[in-house]
């Protein structure tokens, strides 16, 4: 006859990660305290040769709630949900969409033209254009000999 001994800590391990789901599926994704869990748009940055082209998703934004700041090597998309209105007899039975301000500052590893750089908002999306700066291509030395 073998005798098993339960494990504690497994058990303890097991608790804590259903606690951490509960967590993230309920609190986690609706606290609209700003700075903590802060909610960032999701981006893409596509290199298309002479320029960077970002396409953030800013659902239920527009563009007076939205401020971009673009560097010589990094731009700042900012933006704000406020309530729309306050409910005064009735409650929420789901409420899941995100409220508050988010900050978001993406590098880029080559200098770009702020000046030349434009943005378009359509259906959700923001569209950002950020020309790069023309780089000197280098030469090619002759040796001198004595």
């Amino acid at each position: 006859m073998s005798l098993m001994r339960k494990d504690p800590w497994r058990e303890l391990a097991a608790f804590r990660d259903s606690v951490n789901r509960l967590f993230d599926e309920t609190v986690g994704k609706r606290l609209p305290v700003s700075g903590l869990m802060e909610e960032k748009p999701s981006v893409d940055v596509v290199d298309e040769g002479d320029e960077f082209v970002v396409k953030a998703d800013l659902p239920g934004y527009s563009p007076e709630n939205i401020e971009i700041r673009v560097m010589e090597n990094m731009v700042t998309i900012r933006g704000e949900l406020k309530e729309e209105k306050e409910l005064k007899d009735a409650s929420y039975h789901i409420r899941e969409r995100s409220l508050g301000s988010f900050s978001r500052t993406l590098p880029f590893s080559v200098e770009l033209k702020p000046e030349e750089s434009k943005a378009s908002f359509k259906n959700g999306v923001l569209e950002i254009s950020l020309p790069k700066a023309e780089v000197p291509k280098g030469r090619t030395l002759d040796i001198e000999t004595d």
